[in-house]
């Protein structure tokens, strides 16, 4: 009798229907969960980025020193705030002085928007022997510039009433990244344990291996894409903030930290970018080069281009690299979904997260049709690229 008594106490498997409802039902709670705290989603994103992108740093100061882990998360996380605080009170005067002129600029650009467009149209201009008046084409884009005031006006709207709260505004992103900054610490130190947490969660050693090479492969998709956007984006702020500055475009230091922040949107952030700045190169009053508003802002416009060209053909691929390895139109929708979902960080985060479902739908769909999952499915193609880069 004490024989069948183990056998009396083996829990029961469940069928299949068992299972597709169980599954069915976790992925209906899980979604109802992410859009009921859409917000704290956000949050957790940025922690979780932060952690990953200081765990460079974490690495190589523990790989050269005899401290834990988590004096090293310590030391990284004291010099990061350290140097924050220390940018806010240095600079933080400048940059929030400068963000309220770069505001007025625009707002006057669209006062006087329509009067120097309608000046611009009739005015001739002379090229050799031939002569050229704008209003006298068959050009009808008057239409077109009202609309886009008025799109314009709009968005200023927000900013005018995001300026008018600026100290509810301040206190409160500063909550947020205290909150951001905490949690961050967390996820650095027990980063190094999550991909073995994730996979000990699997018993079968076949799917073992699989997870663990679908973490490795997404691993390296994140590490190139984050890490090389932030130095990217590090590297065309500081560029353009020292070009436009030579240049003597006002508020430069505005418009280079707000090129270096856009270079995170997909495809459309550098040339929002390169509009701003040369909306305020034309419409300052006056320039060290002596050349007209209109010459000024082709400058400004041309050495915008030169710059997303340099970005796009010789600085992303050796930085970023090419392991994300998705269309364009592809990267446009998801940036379109994200912003819906989840606002600026559904946009910024788009593109790795369409490679990685990319990566686990191929996957699946091979398993489906009982095909090898990973002969299709090779390690990213920068791999080489990342490390150089």
């Amino acid at each position: 009798m004490s024989s069948n008594r183990p056998q009396e106490l083996d829990s029961p498997h469940w069928d299949k229907s068992t299972k597709t409802l169980v599954i069915a039902s976790a992925f209906v709670l899980i979604g109802l969960g992410m859009w009921q705290f859409q917000s704290l989603i956000s949050t957790l994103i940025m922690a979780a980025i932060l952690a990953y992108i200081l765990d460079v740093p974490i690495n190589l100061l523990k790989e050269y020193t005899r401290l834990s882990r988590g004096q090293v998360v310590g030391v990284i996380y004291g010099l990061c705030a350290f140097m924050v605080v220390g940018l806010l009170v240095a600079a933080g005067v400048t940059i929030f002085n400068q963000g309220q002129a770069l505001l007025k600029n625009i707002q006057d650009i669209i006062r006087l928007g329509p009067t120097q467009f309608n000046d611009f149209m009739n005015r001739t201009f002379q090229v050799g022997t031939l002569s050229f008046t704008p209003s006298q084409q068959n050009i009808n884009i008057q239409q077109v510039l009202e609309q886009a005031l008025s799109v314009i006006q709009g968005i200023l709207g927000t900013g005018a009433e995001f300026a008018g709260n600026a100290a509810t505004t301040t206190v409160t992103w500063i909550g947020n990244a205290v909150f951001v900054y905490v949690l961050s610490i967390y996820f650095a130190l027990e980063l190094p344990h999550m991909a073995d947490s994730i996979t000990d969660t699997v018993y079968q050693p076949g799917y073992r291996r699989d997870l663990k090479r679908l973490l490795t492969e997404t691993g390296l998709v994140w590490n190139s894409y984050l890490r090389g956007q932030t130095t990217l984006a590090l590297i065309m702020g500081i560029t353009t903030t020292v070009l436009l500055s030579l240049l003597g475009v006002n508020n430069a230091l505005a418009l280079g930290i707000l090129t270096g922040m856009l270079d995170f949107i997909p495809l459309l952030g550098s040339s929002i970018a390169i509009g701003l700045a040369v909306l305020v190169a034309v419409f300052q009053d006056s320039n060290w080069l002596g050349l007209s508003p209109i010459w000024f802002g082709v400058l400004v416009l041309a050495l915008g281009i030169g710059l997303q060209q340099i970005e796009g053909n010789w600085l992303a691929p050796r930085i970023v690299g090419e392991a994300l390895g998705l269309h364009p139109l592809s990267i446009m929708i998801g940036a379109i979904i994200g912003g819906t979902l989840l606002g600026l960080v559904g946009v910024m985060l788009a593109a790795p997260v369409i490679a990685t479902a990319k990566l686990f739908g191929i996957y699946t769909w091979r398993k489906l049709f009982d095909l090898p999952p990973f002969v299709n499915l090779s390690p990213p193609r920068d791999q080489g690229k990342g490390k150089r880069g």
